[in-house]
């Protein structure tokens, strides 16, 4: 058995532990002390120097309006022929004769097509013969009535069977006439369809005329724009010939009172002249339009505006500094877009380097632009 009672073995266990954690404890105290103080120490402010930024290199324009300026726009149109012809046989032959070729340019009255009239002509000969005959007999009762050497019924049949004779006459001469088929307006033999020999019935197609002397430019005009414009104001089409845009003055003579049920766009027709056949059916041509002239207006480089979240805004130079300014836009024409509020003339507006500047910031001009 042990000589130490049970109250010494925890009085020396106590001292152990003691022994061991005070100095862990004294240690942990002294640094909590420390931080406490280093905390407390007063510290000393450092003076930072701001340095200013450098101005902004920029380009100016200064702001002028046009006196006048044509609010135009560009639409894709057709080039259309300003008749197309049909041209038909009105009495029953056989072709003898086609004097013209297809693609030639023939004038009003020019013979297209020729019907053998060998069963009409002893026919008008022998209407001829009958007419001159009743006339004869006509003048002679007439003659005989006035003496009143026969009735007066003998006149009155004698009028009756001159005016049969006269018009079965003009029957055959208009039916011969029409055996020679001519044609009824000027313009290109676009097609005929017919060959020499051939026999035709009425109503038979034996030609296509096309008049291109004339065209007309046939154009879809959004709905918005359509009310710009009236039959008798002039418009241009551009071509391409050769790679030189060439203007064409011509006249609008045609507006459709309906519109296309899908585009909501409006037939509109230019019709202009075509002498020197630059111009033909089918052509793709820009026609361009002009809905008004306006007065005074602003147009600055579409470049230097800046989209904004809800509005547009330039960047102009006020005392060497830039100011912004929100301004409303209205036409764009090209690379340029007319500015209806935010500017005035004189305004030095910022073109190059705006979008490196902020308002009030300093800038240095190191051009102008024109």
């Amino acid at each position: 058995m042990s000589d130490q009672s049970p109250q010494a073995k925890t009085r020396k266990t106590n001292r152990g532990w003691l022994r061991r954690n005070v100095p862990k404890a004294v240690i942990i105290v002294a640094a909590i002390a420390a931080l406490t103080l280093i905390s407390r120490l007063p510290t000393r402010k450092q003076d930072v120097a701001v340095s200013e930024a450098p101005p902004v290199n920029v380009t100016v324009l200064t702001v002028a309006a046009e006196p006048e300026f044509a609010d135009t726009f560009d639409l894709p149109a057709v080039v259309e022929p300003n008749r197309i012809v049909t041209v038909s046989a009105e009495v029953a032959g056989q072709i003898e004769r086609i004097p013209v070729k297809k693609g030639s340019t023939v004038r009003a009255g020019d013979l297209l097509v020729e019907l053998n009239a060998d069963l009409l002509r002893p026919r008008f000969e022998s209407a001829e013969a009958q007419t001159r005959h009743d006339q004869t007999e006509y003048d002679r009762i007439a003659g005989l009535v006035k003496s009143g050497a026969s009735p007066s019924r003998d006149l009155d049949n004698a009028t009756t069977q001159l005016t049969i004779s006269k018009a079965n006459l003009e029957q055959i001469r208009a039916t011969l006439e029409r055996t020679r088929i001519l044609a009824p307006t000027n313009g290109i033999l676009n097609d005929v369809p017919v060959e020499e020999g051939e026999y035709v019935q009425p109503d038979a197609r034996v030609a296509e005329i096309v008049d291109t002397d004339i065209v007309k430019v046939a154009v879809q005009v959004p709905e918005r724009d359509i009310g710009f414009f009236a039959t008798g104001q002039e418009a241009e089409v551009l071509l391409d010939p050769k790679g030189k845009e060439k203007p064409l003055v011509g006249t609008i003579t045609f507006i459709s009172e309906l519109a296309h049920e899908n585009t909501r766009s409006t037939r509109l027709e230019i019709s202009l002249p075509n002498k020197q056949r630059l111009l033909r059916s089918g052509q793709i041509v820009l026609a361009r339009l002009r809905r008004r002239i306006l007065k005074d207006a602003i147009l600055i480089p579409l470049l230097a505006v800046i989209p904004m979240e809800d509005s547009k805004a330039v960047y102009v130079v006020n005392s060497a500094t830039a100011q912004r300014r929100e301004v409303q836009l209205d036409i764009i024409r090209g690379d340029r877009v007319q500015v209806t509020r935010g500017l005035e003339p004189g305004d030095r507006l910022i073109v190059a380097g705006h979008r490196f500047v902020a308002p009030g910031q300093k800038v240095k001009i190191v051009s102008e632009s024109k």
